[in-house]
């Protein structure tokens, strides 16, 4: 006979496998990732280690679970922000913005997420390149209705895409490893105008 759990044993394994993700994301502000045992997540999540195993096959398999949790909250952000706006260059503006609000409200988890993970985990590769391929597929859009609109010069729109968003990437990178910038949002806005001024765009952008 196959056990079916019934809508109120299913909420309370999601409730739980939320909690442990939660956990790991308290554990991961104040340890590194190879410091952040399965032990201490159980421990703050108030389970017993081994009724984390009923969740997660390891460690890995957790912050999988966690980096695709968090690639689909700044997803969901990204979309929520770029619905209040009409103007195509203020649905960019905002993209980028949000980005920024996450990664300082969530520093320590970015760092672990984008610099330290990535050297050690294929699968985070991989969900992180597709995270920065949406961010480009958005952000190609946004430029080829703006020069639709002749709001730009016509220009390669998809190149223009690669090198909007990787200059936020390597601006994010520098901040998580060195410090420098040290006040990413503003660091954000100068270089949103610096990118807008690339693509075609006069005057400053508010």
């Amino acid at each position: 006979m196959v056990y079916r759990k019934t809508p109120k044993v299913k909420k309370k394994l999601d409730n739980r496998e939320k909690a442990i993700l939660e956990a790991a994301r308290q554990v991961l502000a104040e340890k590194s990732y190879h410091e952040a045992s399965v032990k201490s997540i159980a421990q703050k999540a108030g389970i017993a280690a081994g009724t984390f195993y009923l969740y997660f096959r390891n460690k890995e398999a957790l912050f999988n679970s966690l980096v695709d949790e968090v690639y689909n909250e700044l997803l969901d952000a990204i979309r929520f922000e770029r619905s209040k706006h009409t103007g195509v260059l203020d649905k960019l503006k905002a993209s980028m913005e949000v980005c920024a609000k996450l990664f300082v409200k969530e520093k320590k988890l970015a760092k672990i997420l984008l610099v330290q993970l990535p050297t050690v985990n294929n699968l985070l590769n991989n969900i992180l390149t597709e995270l920065e391929d949406e961010l480009i597929k958005l952000t190609k859009q946004d430029l080829d209705e703006a020069v639709g609109a002749n709001l730009l010069p016509p220009q390669d729109t998809f190149v223009s895409a690669t090198a909007f968003v990787g200059t936020f990437h390597q601006v994010v990178i520098s901040w998580l490893r060195k410090g420098e910038p040290a006040d990413l949002q503003k660091a954000f806005q100068i270089l949103m105008q610096y990118n807008f001024q690339g693509l075609g765009v006069k005057g400053e952008i508010v």
